[in-house]
């Protein structure tokens, strides 16, 4: 069977919405720092949090649901590839992030958890991330870049990069990979 990892946070899941929300609470009335482009790591914008991470460590996916578009086309795409989420190990809510993704992707044929998702190259077709410094641990035709509003840490060329999940990006996965 012909695989595809996905990761998780901002390409499936708008885990940023609550992260600024969360942020935008407990930085009170503090001065908002102002970036041409949001940096990865927003607790650069609100400097008077005192833990930002703490929102990670506490996560509820089941406040979000899915990035628009992505359910119809993930599963659509799962008529011709298994659909793997791969996510980084981070935090303690791996297991919750499973259910979610149980859940809302019932489809998937597999979730795995790993430090580094370069190693895992060889299991599949293509790799589709919203940062650039994992894919960049992929050869340039198995890089698929979902487009976020942040800013990069790096720069590499990808395969195909999209915004928003639709049809075209169906076909387009299909054209390049089931080759």
């Amino acid at each position: 069977m012909r695989l595809i990892g996905v990761d998780v946070d901002l390409v499936v899941c708008p885990s940023d919405e609550g992260w600024i929300e969360y942020l935008e609470y407990y930085n009170g009335f503090g001065d908002k720092v102002k970036f041409d482009q949001l940096p990865y790591d927003l607790s650069k914008v609100y400097p008077n949090v005192h833990d930002p991470m703490q929102y990670w460590r506490e996560l509820d996916y089941f406040q979000f649901w899915p990035i628009h578009g992505s359910v119809k086309a993930l599963e659509a795409l799962s008529q011709y590839f298994g659909i793997v989420f791969v996510t980084r190990t981070k935090g303690s809510h791996s297991k919750l992030k499973y259910y979610w993704l149980k859940e809302h992707f019932p489809f998937m044929t597999e979730y795995v958890v790993v430090h580094n998702k370069g190693v895992l190259e060889k299991s599949f077709e293509c790799m589709i991330d919203d940062r650039l410094s994992v894919l960049q641990g992929f050869p340039q035709h198995k890089r698929v870049l979902f487009e976020t509003p942040y800013t990069q840490d790096v720069q590499c060329d990808v395969q195909y990069s999209f915004s928003e999940w639709n049809e075209d990006v169906v076909k387009k996965i299909c054209d390049l990979y089931l080759k």
